[in-house]
C-alpha cells in the first residue's frame, strides 16, 4: 500500500477526525456518568431538521436514507429519539397510517447547542489560519463532501473483496 498518495493521507486523516468527532457525544465506559445526549440521538435530531428543510413530511423511512441506515435501524433510533423527547411524533397529513417526525423544541435547542459547539471548535483549529486557507479548506472540503454523496463508494464490491480475501486467509496452506 502506497501510503504517501493524497487518498492515503485523506483516508487516515477521515479516519482520525470519525473517532475525535464523535467521541464527545458516545457513550461513556461502564461507572462513568451517562451523557446527556447520545451521538444517535444528535444524527436523528439533525436529519429530522434537514430533511424538514426539503420535504413537507420527514417519516422514519426517509431518516433511514438520510442516515444511510436500513428501516429497522432508523426505527430503533426515532424511538430513542422520541424517548429522550428530541422528537415528537404527529399524524400525517398525507397518509393517516403513517405518522410524520417534527423536532420538539428540546431537540431543537440540543440541535443548536451541539451545531454552535462544533462550529466554535472548528474555528478554533483554524484560529491560526489566515483567512485565504480557510476558505480554500473549506471550498475543498464542501467539494470534496458533494463528490462522496454524488459518487458513493460500491460496499458491494468492497464486501466481494473481504470475502475473497476471507476465504483466501482461511485457506490451510
Amino acid at each position: 500500500m502506497n501510503e504517501g498518495t493524497p487518498g492515503a493521507v485523506i483516508d487516515v486523516a477521515l479516519f482520525r477526525l470519525r473517532r475525535i468527532w464523535s467521541r464527545p457525544l458516545r457513550a461513556r465506559r461502564a461507572g462513568e456518568p451517562q451523557r446527556p445526549v447520545h451521538m444517535s440521538n444528535v444524527m436523528v435530531v439533525h436529519a429530522v431538521h434537514k430533511l424538514s428543510l426539503d420535504v413537507a413530511e420527514v417519516t422514519v423511512g426517509a431518516v433511514a436514507e438520510q442516515l444511510g441506515v436500513d428501516p429497522s435501524t432508523a426505527s430503533r433510533l426515532v424511538n430513542d429519539a422520541v424517548g429522550a423527547r428530541f422528537v415528537e411524533r404527529e399524524e400525517s397529513a398525507v397518509d393517516a397510517r403513517r405518522a410524520r417526525l417534527v423536532l420538539s423544541e428540546r431537540g431543537r435547542r440540543v440541535l443548536e447547542v451541539v451545531v454552535r459547539h462544533r462550529r466554535t471548535y472548528l474555528d478554533g483549529l483554524m484560529a491560526d489560519w489566515d483567512e485565504p486557507d480557510r476558505e480554500v479548506f473549506a471550498r475543498l472540503l464542501d467539494r470534496f463532501a458533494e463528490a462522496a454523496i454524488a459518487r458513493p463508494a460500491n460496499l458491494a464490491n468492497l464486501d466481494r473483496m473481504i470475502a475473497e480475501t476471507l476465504v483466501e486467509t482461511s485457506a490451510p496452506g
